[in-house]
């Protein structure tokens, strides 16, 4: 299968559990803090994630305002999740320089999954990756400094649920591959 056509299959795949399940999820939960839903589990930035390590900075922020623009269509948030996505989209490059060693030209259409990186790596990355994302969206979302607290704490929760779920899809659906050190 072609690349540009695995990667439009993840995509639809994901936003399709995000949209009408996990936001599902949200909408009927009784769990609030506030009057706001206590955790909202995000897993469509695994997609920007997932892009292969060559992909130009600049297109991985345009598949990323893609991304969000969708996510912001169906949950009714006009770019929330699209300005997320791109600064997560733009800071993917140096989490990548973080944890391969390799000079990034050298891997070429690696794709970082939880087999090729190994576990504690990819958990870094991940985490690191979804505290970017969802410290974003929160911010833009609550739009008030003087409520940091609880931006900080629907990003923690929100965002222990996101990397169990990523984690879990990876576990589920990721290619077993050898890992290279």
């Amino acid at each position: 299968m072609s690349t540009p056509i695995k990667f439009t299959l993840n995509f639809i795949a994901i936003m399709a559990v995000q949209i009408f399940v996990l936001n599902d999820i949200v909408i009927k939960s009784s769990i609030s803090i506030l009057g706001f839903p206590a955790f909202i589990p995000f897993i469509y930035p695994l997609f920007i994630l997932l892009l292969p390590v060559s992909t130009p900075n600049w297109l991985g922020m345009i598949i990323g305002f893609f991304t969000g623009i969708t996510m912001d269509m169906f949950c009714n948030t006009p770019g929330m999740h699209a300005s997320a996505c791109v600064l997560l989209a733009y800071c993917r490059p140096f989490l990548l320089r973080l944890f391969f060693q390799q000079n990034i030209k050298e891997l070429g259409n690696t794709i970082p999954s939880l087999f090729r990186m190994g576990f504690s790596t990819y958990f870094i990355y991940i985490c690191l990756a979804i505290l970017i994302h969802h410290l974003a969206f929160y911010i833009v979302q609550i739009w008030s400094f003087s409520q940091i607290l609880f931006i900080l704490l629907k990003t923690l929760v929100s965002g222990i649920l996101s990397i169990l779920l990523i984690i879990l899809s990876q576990l589920l659906f990721a290619q077993k591959e050898i890992r290279r050190s």
